[in-house]
Formats: structure tokens, sequence, C-alpha cells
């Protein structure tokens, strides 16, 4: 839409500069610099009407997309999370492993003080392991919740975009109403 708006105001720049000037060349009367003023088309209640919907959708429109970035980056730190509490799992299980392996190892010399430890161990490493799933899944519901969030702000986007386009058609043909 600004490359639009800024081709639009260059050209209309550009033709006030070379109009003139090519005027003067084919016409040998002057061309004043100034063009008379038509004056704007009376403000109706159904323009001003349509002006305040127009901002109203547009301001919903910004709306939906901040509340689309808020979402990415929710969607974002939930992927971070998830990758971190794997990793914490990973490492909780290679804890286990290594409980049992020593627990192995002390049961097989026969030192019942040492294997007491171990279970202990054990049981807390497994522990850790189950609450770092109970981290994964609740990361996996949270990055769900926030995709289907993502999504519904972008479909109220899209309405809202709709809504914008429409009032703009609107303001358009009661301005052309009113001339």
């Amino acid at each position: 839409m600004a490359r639009w708006t800024t081709l639009v105001v260059s050209g209309a720049i550009v033709a006030t500069a070379w109009i003139p000037g090519a005027w003067a060349q084919t016409t040998s009367t002057p061309v004043p610099l100034t063009s008379p003023v038509t004056p704007a088309p009376p403000s109706t209640p159904q323009t001003r009407q349509d002006v305040r919907q127009l901002r109203r959708d547009q301001g919903d429109l910004h709306q939906d997309r901040r509340d689309m970035r808020q979402d990415a980056r929710d969607i974002g730190q939930d992927k971070r999370d998830l990758r971190t509490d794997r990793q914490d799992r990973a490492q909780d299980r290679q804890t286990v492993r290594q409980d049992k392996s020593q627990l192995q190892k002390d049961q097989a010399a026969g030192n019942t003080s040492a294997v007491q430890q171990d279970r202990a161990s054990l049981r807390q490493a497994r522990q850790s392991v189950r609450t770092d799933q109970h981290d994964i899944n609740k990361d996996r519901r949270d990055l769900h919740q926030d995709r289907r969030d993502f999504r519904a702000d972008n479909r109220d986007r899209r309405q809202d975009r709709g809504a914008v386009n429409h009032d703009r058609a609107n303001l358009h043909h009661a301005r052309a109403a009113a001339r």
C-alpha cells in the first residue's frame, strides 16, 4: 500500500512539474501555476459514520496483528521449553541407567548399606524422569493451545481485513454520492 501511495504521489509531483512546461512549449498563452481549488464535497452523516467505522475496524485489525505477534512469540517460547524439558528428561534417564548399574554392582558386591542408598537415588531419579515427562506433556498442550490461538487470531485478522475493505468501499460510495 505504501508503495502505491509513493508511486501516486511521485507521479502527481512529476506531472505537476512537467505538464506546465509541456503546455508552455505548445501554446503561446501562459498557464496559471495554480489551479482553482475545488471545494470538498459536503460531509454527510453517512460518510462520517463510514469513517468512524473504518477507523474502528482498522484498530481491530491492528490489535489482531499484535495478538498474532504475541502468539508467535508464545509458540517460540513453548518450543524452547519443550526442547529444554526433553534434554532434562534425557539426562535424568541417563542418571537412572547409572543408578541401576551402580545398584547391580553393589548387590553383586554384597554391600547392603550402598544398596539402600542406590535404591533411594534410583527412586529419586525415576521421579525426576516422571516430572520431566509431565513438563513435556504440559509444554505440548501449551504449544497446541498457542497454535490454536494463532490460527484464531489469523481468522479474526482476515475477517477484520474484509471489514476494512468493505468500509472503504462504503466510504468511497458515500463520498461519490455526495458529489
